[in-house]
């Protein structure tokens, strides 16, 4: 049995799904790329190799949605909740 303070329990809210997106990220005067790590409802884990980002920086995100010939892009307003080595946690902001 875990205990509440267990660093092994999960609490994010949202159920996370594997995905691998491409995404731009943006952080004025920063600009970069990434793949998708996992992705649910409430935010996204992302893989890139820019390790600047600080925890509570708002960051501009670019997904690209790639069906045949068609190119979607959607964007989202998030912010840097984790930073590790090889990647960033986001939380989506609400409007």
């Amino acid at each position: 049995m875990r205990s509440a303070a267990s660093p092994d329990i999960d609490r994010r809210i949202a159920r996370r799904e594997a995905a691998a997106l491409e995404v731009y990220l943006r952080d004025e005067p920063l600009r970069c790329r990434g793949t998708t790590i996992d992705i649910s409802r409430c935010g996204v884990s992302i893989s890139t190799k820019w390790r600047n980002f600080s925890v509570g920086t708002l960051v501009d995100l670019v997904f690209i949605q790639r069906d045949g010939r068609v190119i979607n892009l959607l964007r989202y307003t998030a912010i840097v909740v984790r930073q590790y080595d090889g990647g960033v946690g986001l939380r989506f902001c609400t409007s």
